[in-house]
């Protein structure tokens, strides 16, 4: 049975995490199903919308699995595995939306991490909790939320183990809105829609930014169709006051 299901609508790929059996922990198997419905799918969709129903959103990575081990190899593999999957994800050339509607703990963070636009409930709960298992960030999340919430707040919450509600999330950065459940699909599609309607040529570059690397990105972009289209929309138009 499959841990992720997906539909289509209206060219959004709409996928489902769903595992209550393991509270939604987030293991290989549903990193490499995230995959293979991206990959296989890719000329069918323009954004993805991912949720995860239940109490919890994601309780982080399965520790089942992890405690059955019996060597370290073999969970560092896992990881590192995890982390190639995500890092790549979050490097997609289209818009992707989370809503976060339960609790999201430990390795759900660096999941969540990973999206353009992360939306929440109310209700829903965020743990800095590697910590608590003697552990940092082993997906690549450490740098994509250092990216959301600046190393101030990331080192002071991941030190102290933190858990903090929505409105802090949204505070620090860590989502980007939040609102009820009966509006959060409705504000996911009007997300995805605001950013589909701009150009797209700068996504891949602003969403992998290396400063030292600006004015070469920006020259390649410069004169681009993209980029020719949006002058001619300023040719006549004239300045303010004139």
């Amino acid at each position: 049975m499959s841990l992720l299901n997906y539909k289509l609508r209206d060219s959004v790929l709409m996928i489902e995490f769903r595992d209550p059996n393991s509270r939604n922990s987030f293991s290989i198997r549903a990193a490499e199903e995230l995959r293979e419905i991206w990959e296989s799918k890719r000329d069918t969709y323009e954004s993805i919308l991912f949720t995860a129903p239940g109490r919890v959103f994601c309780s982080g990575g399965n520790l089942a699995d992890y405690a059955a081990m019996t060597a370290a190899d073999p969970g560092r593999d896992v990881n590192k595995r995890i982390s190639q999957i995500l890092d790549e994800f979050s490097r997609l050339q289209i818009p992707t939306v989370c809503m976060v509607t339960g609790d999201c703990l430990g390795g759900g963070l660096e999941l969540i991490s990973a999206f353009d636009v992360v939306l929440s409930s109310p209700h829903a709960l965020y743990g800095f909790w590697q910590r608590k298992i003697a552990l940092t960030f082993g997906w690549g999340g450490g740098r994509r939320l250092e990216k959301r919430v600046g190393s101030k707040h990331l080192t002071k919450m991941a030190l102290s183990a933190s858990t903090f509600g929505a409105v802090e999330a949204l505070r620090i950065g860590l989502v980007d809105a939040v609102c009820t459940e009966a509006l959060l699909f409705e504000e996911a599609l009007t997300r995805i829609r605001q950013l589909k309607e701009l150009p797209n040529g700068p996504v891949e570059a602003l969403k992998n930014w290396e400063p030292e690397a600006e004015q070469q990105t920006f020259e390649k972009l410069w004169w681009s169709d993209e980029h020719r289209a949006a002058l001619s929309k300023n040719k006549n138009r004239k300045p303010r006051g004139k």
